[in-house]
């Protein structure tokens, strides 16, 4: 074949058919798995919507648990949970809602699938009186103003000397002062097998008592109570109960109590 030959065949357009590999062909398995895929993805998302906004997993039922005093049905319509939806339903927001009540110590919300929400709900409990020259109150032991409950009849009585004090229900009076009264309460009778006549409260001092003895002591406040109890205790050996009586001991100042 001549060289003229030659040039003629290679200027000639190609005629035939190119061949793919298999995973390169149109509507081949490489496209067929695409289309799972999607169909795959769109079926989890409509599923997912259709859980969302299905009423079955609505809240539905709102139980409270743990209420003593409290009613459990103006709580649960307080919560103002029902219809939402159990995936969002704002627990948080119920908590803190019944978080804000004064009887209320402690609250946490749960779910209970399919449809039901539970809130376990921790009442404070009365401790003690909190007399004012005005008015009378009931605290818990961490100094809450409570409403619409007792303590035991022999609950023990605080006497507030500052004659401006008001409290509403849920206010916090002297954290510090009502802690201090309990420990006291269950501690002179084994410390200094002393009793306590009264407790008194004043912005001033802080808390005082009169003992069985006929002498008053100024504790302050509960820092450094153990050793304010001791400072009492040898005090009270020094001098005896009978020197004591009807005088004024005062344990404010740590290592410098006075007797007046």
């Amino acid at each position: 074949m001549s060289r003229d030959d030659w040039q003629t065949l290679s200027e000639r357009p190609l005629r035939g058919h190119v061949l793919l590999r298999e995973d390169e062909e149109p509507g081949g398995p490489r496209l067929w798995r695409r289309l799972l895929m999607l169909l795959l993805v769109a079926g989890l998302i409509g599923g997912g919507l259709a859980l969302y906004f299905t009423p079955i997993l609505r809240v539905q039922e709102v139980q409270v648990t743990g209420a003593q005093t409290l009613d459990t049905h103006s709580l649960a319509e307080l919560a103002d949970l029902k219809g939402a939806s159990m995936f969002t339903v704002p627990l948080d927001d119920a908590q803190e809602r019944l978080a804000a009540l004064p009887m209320i110590k402690s609250v946490k919300a749960e779910r209970h699938w399919p449809h039901t929400i539970r809130l376990v709900v921790e009442e404070r409990q009365p401790w003690a009186y909190w007399y004012t020259q005005e008015d009378e109150y009931v605290v818990d032991a961490d100094g809450v103003v409570l409403e619409g409950t007792m303590p035991a009849p022999d609950a023990l009585i605080i006497y507030h000397q500052d004659s401006s004090a008001q409290f509403q229900p849920g206010d916090i009076i002297d954290a510090d002062a009502v802690q201090l009264a309990r420990q006291l309460w269950d501690s002179l009778p084994v410390t200094l097998d002393t009793g306590l006549v009264r407790l008194e409260y004043n912005g001033r001092e802080g808390l005082s008592l009169i003992t069985d003895a006929g002498y008053r002591v100024i504790v302050g406040d509960g820092h450094g109570l153990e050793y304010k109890l001791a400072v009492w205790q040898a005090l009270e050996r020094k001098l005896g109960r009978q020197q004591m009586q009807g005088q004024v001991l005062d344990l404010r100042f740590g290592d410098r109590p006075s007797l007046r």
